[in-house]
């Protein structure tokens, strides 16, 4: 594609912070941070790569005050100042795109936007103008020549998608954003009024002076009070907010013009900071390695001396094993997993827990060294989601690889392996293969850089045994049992159709949205509590917020919980139990969560409600084989205690370590009782305050969650903030850490990167926020049971008893009657011991003949 008809403008100052906080502390083996730095340029190789343009430029702010600044000294005041570890990475940013031969613009007394602006006016008419920003402050220029891209969310706005965003279309969105103000630059807008009554000005009387001048015409009195006091406000914000498409920048086009790429310049740039995988990215024409594997091709497996191995593996196909220099391909079935056996072999693997189950499964006891990319990939990054093999070649080793899919092709015209020729899959597995150890290498550097190596060595390797072992054990399940639960649940939702439409006086389509909206909001009148593109929302939360109105919101999430777990649970599980087996063998899924918990799915078992009469009918379906018992064991109060210990709160420490109940302490503190006092809606309700701070919900979620009035919903969240001193701290200090650094910590050293700390939406950077305040507790509180699980399975190797499930905080075993003593003593050790901690752990225990009667 050759751009000559297009100008591409980047808002370089904002994209230097984005991409510093997108990726987590990268740096190189001398400790010289790099994450901005890689970011962008991988940006912009990509934008060169793809767009060809002719015309481009970098645009940055001035380094020093703006005239914005002189208009209002607390402009942008609340920013804080650029991390040391940005700072340093600036001046090779600055080469990296001179190399590139990108043009760049700066002037003093100028920011970036006002620069654009000018630039995007003059050239519109000739060009297609495309603003590569993130920034809200620039969706006011999108016309028809004009979009802005956001490259790192790979979303183009054009007039209708602003629309979409912001309620209003780009010639207002000064307008908006001096209305309801922008905190992100410390623009005060007109107090009282927030995004949705901004929208509705705007809709309603046009632009802020026409808004102003007919303020009278505003029929909500505080709207139009507050539209009225806060005249100097919105006008001083329109001021800010506003860009000038007229500054004097001296340029002509011929200065917009790309240069020639300064190929030697930008690889000593990255042979400088370490970026193995952009330098094959800058290869002449030509030089790029080639997706298909062209090495040495040889069917069978290793010879027996290979010590280090790549091995890619699909169930009931093959494996491909790769030393760096040659590739074994081994189609028979019967032996490609045997090279797991010797423990002599060190072997490289993607998502190793699958081989291992397969393996398990056809009687191999795995002995060798395991190694798995994708695994070190989640410990690198957790938040990104990319953990493919095909993900993680071309992010590390900047090498395309193909996938399955593109394999066999999709739709009518798929294929089967049986339909492919023999070359094509020793192909393909040979270049899955060929890749790995590669990837070990440079994933093994990463690690050591970013101090995760310790939690992959000691939690996450180790866990792929347990979990394997769990995986191809399964749980026996009771399928008579979940038939007659089935034809229960079948009557009793056809009683509550029967009171759900005598409720609403008429019968209506009950999983019908638009109909459920009209009998609630038009026939009963009910309180409109939320609105979508299609029509009223009839959420949970909404049905949740109506039930104290009436009883038909209440009856219908009944229903639809009655519903969802017939078809989830009781219909589906008998379908998904093994032939052979006789069993239910889930998926644990180790590399899913950003905070280190262990999920399941093909079932989800975490989702069984417990509290529920249905759910526990649902567990008593699992049960424990002739002459075995089902053990249930469940930390008590694990995310709690373990804010304690990382808050050293001393009445949180205090209450731990003398056995004190938690809730009640906490109510005794907010509620202003002596604790044997407290009565029982006072336990639950501060229950709910301590896992909802903990989770950091703020005043509005909690009036929601006890049925009270904001202000005593606040006033409990001030009480528990100054009882508990310690944890407002730790609160304050995480925030403030996850904003200086883009990411937070568990105790074990697990990182999760928040890149929305920083971005200008207040939602999202108040949501931002909570997960900073959170993931310390609840990815050590994964940590933790983590642990225990590998120490407990080692423990259990000599016995027959088995773990079979892991539940949140619950672990799960069916344990042989004459090893119950035993196994229990040892299970609640290992669990209560798995870390130290200030405080006592506590392990609660239950055994029984199936999973509800142990818990």
């Amino acid at each position: 594609m050759n751009g000559t008809g297009e100008l591409y403008l980047i808002d370089g100052s904002s994209y230097i912070y984005r991409a510093f906080y997108a990726m987590r502390n990268l740096s190189t083996s001398r400790g010289m941070p790099t994450n901005a730095v890689y970011i962008l340029s991988r940006m912009l190789l990509k934008l060169l790569k793809e767009k060809s343009p002719r015309h481009i430029c970098f645009v940055l702010d001035s380094r020093g005050p703006t005239l914005r600044h002189e208009l209002y000294d607390h402009y942008k005041a609340t920013r804080p100042s650029m991390p040391e570890a940005l700072q340093v990475q600036v001046p090779y940013i600055v080469q990296v795109v001179q190399a590139l031969g990108i043009p760049q613009v700066q002037r003093e007394g100028l920011e970036a936007d006002d620069i654009i602006a000018t630039l995007a006016r003059r050239n519109a008419p000739q060009k297609n103008v495309t603003i590569i920003s993130g920034d809200k402050d620039l969706m006011q220029l999108v016309g028809e020549t004009v979009t802005l891209w956001d490259t790192l969310k790979d979303k183009v706005y054009g007039r209708e998608e602003v629309k979409e965003k912001f309620g209003v279309y780009p010639e207002y969105i000064a307008d908006l954003l001096a209305i309801m103000g922008d905190s992100s630059d410390n623009v005060p807008g007109i107090p009282g009024i927030g995004p949705k009554g901004a929208v509705d000005l705007i809709t309603r009387f046009g632009h802020l002076d026409e808004i102003l001048e007919r303020a009278s015409d505003i029929p909500a009195d505080r709207t139009r009070k507050a539209v009225e006091e806060g005249r100097d406000q919105g006008l001083l914000g329109l001021e800010l907010v506003r860009l000038d498409r007229d500054v004097d920048l001296g340029l002509d086009d011929d200065d917009l013009t790309i240069g020639e790429l300064d190929r030697d310049r930008l690889a000593a740039i990255f042979e400088e900071l370490e970026f193995k995988a952009l330098l094959s990215e800058i290869r002449p024409e030509g030089a790029q390695e080639e997706a298909a594997f062209d090495g040495k091709i040889v069917e069978g497996l290793p010879p027996d001396g290979a010590r280090d191995l790549g091995m890619f593996a699909l169930a009931g196909l093959g494996s491909a094993f790769c030393d760096g220099q040659t590739c074994y391909v081994c189609l028979d079935t019967r032996e490609y997993l045997d090279p797991l056996k010797n423990a002599r072999v060190r072997v490289c693997l993607h998502n190793a827990k699958e081989v291992l189950v397969e393996a398990i499964r056809a009687g191999i006891e795995p002995g060798a060294e395991i190694f798995d990319v994708m695994l070190a990939a989640y410990c690198i990054d957790a938040a990104t989601g990319q953990t493919s093999l095909e993900d993680l070649s071309r992010s590390y080793l900047s090498r395309d690889i193909t996938s399955l899919k593109e394999l066999l092709g999709t739709g009518r015209k798929a294929k089967t392996f049986g339909e492919m020729e023999r070359d094509s899959i020793l192909k393909f597995l040979a270049g899955h293969a060929q890749v790995l150890l590669p990837l070990k290498e440079e994933l093994g550097a990463h690690m050591e850089r970013q101090a995760v190596a310790e939690i992959f060595s000691e939690i996450e390797i180790p866990l792929v045994r347990v979990l394997a072992a769990m995986e191809a054990t399964g749980v026996l399940i009771d399928v008579d049992l979940l038939r007659d639960i089935s034809r229960e649940i079948s009557l009793t939702i056809a009683e509550r159709q029967e009171q759900i439409h005598g409720l609403a006086g008429k019968s209506f389509n009950i999983n019908s949205p638009k109909q459920l909206g009209e009998v609630l909001f038009e026939d009963l009148k009910l309180p409109v509590v939320r609105k979508t593109k299609t029509g009223y929302s009839t959420d949970s939360q909404v049905l949740a917020t109506l039930a104290s109105h009436h009883e038909l919101p209440a009856m219908i999430l009944d229903y639809r919980m009655l519903a969802k777990l017939k078809n989830t649970y009781v219909d589906a599980l008998p379908a998904m139990v093994d032939p052979v087996t006789h069993r239910i063998h889930t998926r644990f899924n180790q590399a899913v969560t950003a905070t280190g918990r262990i999920s399941s799915s093909e079932p989800n078992l975490q989702n069984i409600p417990i509290r529920t009469e249905t759910g526990r009918r649902i567990r008593q379906a699992f049960i424990a084989p002739e002459g075995y018992l089902i053990l249930s064991a469940d930390y008590s109060q694990i995310e709690l205690r373990i804010l304690a210990h990382i808050s050293g709160d001393a009445a949180l420490l205090d209450a731990f370590s003398h056995g004190v109940d938690i809730h009640t302490q906490t109510a005794s503190q907010v509620f202003g009782v002596e604790l044997d006092q407290v009565s029982e809606n006072q336990r639950r309700q501060a229950k709910t305050i301590n896992f909802g701070i903990m989770y950091g919900m703020g005043p509005h979620k909690l009036s929601g969650e006890l049925g009270i009035k904001r202000e005593v919903a606040s006033r409990y969240i001030e009480q528990y903030l100054s009882r508990y001193s310690g944890v407002k701290r730790y609160m304050d200090e995480t925030a403030q850490s996850a904003s200086r650094h883009g990411y937070v910590k568990t105790i074990m050293g697990r990182i999760r990167s928040i890149p929305e700390i920083h971005s200008g939406n207040f939602n999202e950077r108040e949501g931002a926020r909570r997960i900073a305040i959170n993931t310390p507790i609840q990815g050590s509180a994964a940590d933790f049971i983590k642990m225990a699980m590998v120490k407990i399975h080692r423990r259990l190797e000599p016995l027959q008893s088995r773990m079979i499930l892991q539940i949140h905080d619950e672990l799960v075993f069916e344990v042989r009657e004459e090893e119950l003593d035993e196994v229990k003593a040892m299970v609640v050790h290992e669990m209560e011991h798995a870390h130290p901690l200030e405080v006592p752990v506590k392990v609660d225990v239950g055994v029984g003949r199936n999973w509800a009667e142990a818990h």
